[in-house]
């Protein structure tokens, strides 16, 4: 009786119907933000964030990281404050305190150096739009820095200003250099003074550097206008000081054009501190701008987040999301060196992060620059900044201080 009681439960559990294992809840993804959001620098860190948020959002919404059964992003931000030792600190508890896949940072050149070194030590691939040479000049595998280097862009940036000079009738034989002693202008000012005004003919009449914040712009346009130059290179990386010397422009009525150096210069407060006026006609060379074919990705962004134009700052790190995104399928893995040795094989030619980017391609080199990467020139045009160069990408076409 025992045998047959047995023998009929065995065939019941064999005719029962198994319900298949429920498979585990995929993990999130976390993507480490660390930006200024307190102090001088505090705009450019909100505007960041703006950017990473509308990917996320984009990514999750459309099923997430499928390699990894859907798996969301999430986003750790971490205030780099105002210094290089709070940038620092606030990289080392946002990659201490969670498992981190990859980091997003640290917008200031000089934050990002020390950054990248905390990053590093505890193999966290991390990417960056700062523009100083230096950052990928250390030997260092986990950094990926996108935008060009400030050298690139001062050669670009000199050559079209030359250009457009000699169009207008006008030649370039007086510059000044004007800026903050942060290590973006260091090295887009470095070459200029070594070697590129010389071998164009233009010598330096004002050479004028500071280390943030400024105190008084008053003694620094003075000379900018006793001396004319025919053209002002201007690296005042926050705002505050950088309006600064732009009411002290106004103020002394000095009429000599100006070449910014970086993205600092296109933020929608500009227009209502100092006026279009001042601004028409300003240029500025960024990494990354809306370029022709992008109206529906700005205007998306705009309607999310009430901005009046969309600039470097949120498109990279928009861009940056994405590219962690497609590391993370390819990679199969949250893993951050999965995601790292995934990043330094990528090639992509399609889908957003390549879309948002010049010149539509997203690889690396073995140092971590960004293969291809095309410096941007944008100018004030009507109270709002429009890509002007390279022209293939252009929004408008670029006009010469005073030209009608």
């Amino acid at each position: 009786m025992t045998r047959r009681i047995a023998v009929a439960a065995l065939v019941l559990a064999l005719l029962t119907p198994v319900a298949p294992p429920i498979a585990p809840a995929a993990d999130d993804l976390k993507i480490a933000l660390v930006v200024p959001l307190s102090g001088r620098w505090a705009r450019q860190g909100q505007l960041k964030k703006m950017g990473a948020e509308m990917a996320i959002d984009e990514i999750n919404a459309a099923g997430g990281i499928k390699a990894l059964g859907g798996a969301k992003i999430v986003l750790r931000e971490a205030d780099a404050g105002d210094s290089v030792e709070k940038a620092v600190s606030a990289a080392q508890r946002a990659l201490g305190r969670d498992k981190i896949s990859a980091g997003i940072g640290a917008w200031l050149s000089s934050f990002t150096l020390g950054v990248t070194e905390v990053a590093e030590r505890m193999q966290v691939p991390w990417f960056t739009l700062s523009y100083a040479d230096s950052i990928t000049e250390r030997g260092f595998k986990y950094t990926f820095q996108t935008s060009p280097e400030s050298s690139v862009q001062a050669e670009q940036a000199l050559d079209l200003l030359v250009d457009l000079a000699r169009r207008n009738n006008q030649a370039l034989k007086k510059a000044a250099i004007v800026g903050d002693n942060t290590a973006a202008t260091v090295f887009f000012f470095k070459p200029l003074r070594e070697k590129l005004l010389k071998a164009k003919g233009i010598d330096i009449v004002v050479d004028e550097i500071w280390t943030p914040p400024l105190a008084d712009a008053t003694a620094i346009v003075q000379k900018l206008r006793s001396t004319q130059p025919d053209i002002v290179f201007y690296g005042a990386t926050n705002f505050p000081d950088s309006i600064q010397v732009l009411q002290k422009v106004k103020e002394f009525g000095v009429k000599s054009p100006i070449q910014g150096v970086g993205a600092w210069l296109v933020t929608p407060e500009y227009v209502t501190t100092v006026g279009k006026e001042l601004l028409d006609n300003i240029m500025s060379v960024v990494a990354a701008h809306p370029l022709k074919g992008q109206e529906e990705l700005v205007e998306r962004f705009k309607k999310r987040t009430g901005e009046p134009f969309m600039t470097q700052d949120p498109l990279m790190a928009y861009a940056h999301v994405w590219i962690i995104k497609e590391a993370a399928e390819q990679a199969k893995s949250a893993d951050p060196k999965a995601i790292r040795d995934a990043v330094a094989k990528l090639d992509l030619r399609s889908g957003p992060a390549a879309a948002t980017l010049a010149p539509g391609r997203i690889r690396y080199d073995e140092r971590g620059r960004r293969i291809g990467a095309v410096p941007i020139v944008v100018q004030w045009q009507g109270g709002e900044p429009f890509t002007v160069v390279p022209a293939e990408y252009a929004t408008r076409k670029p006009v010469w201080h005073g030209a009608k």
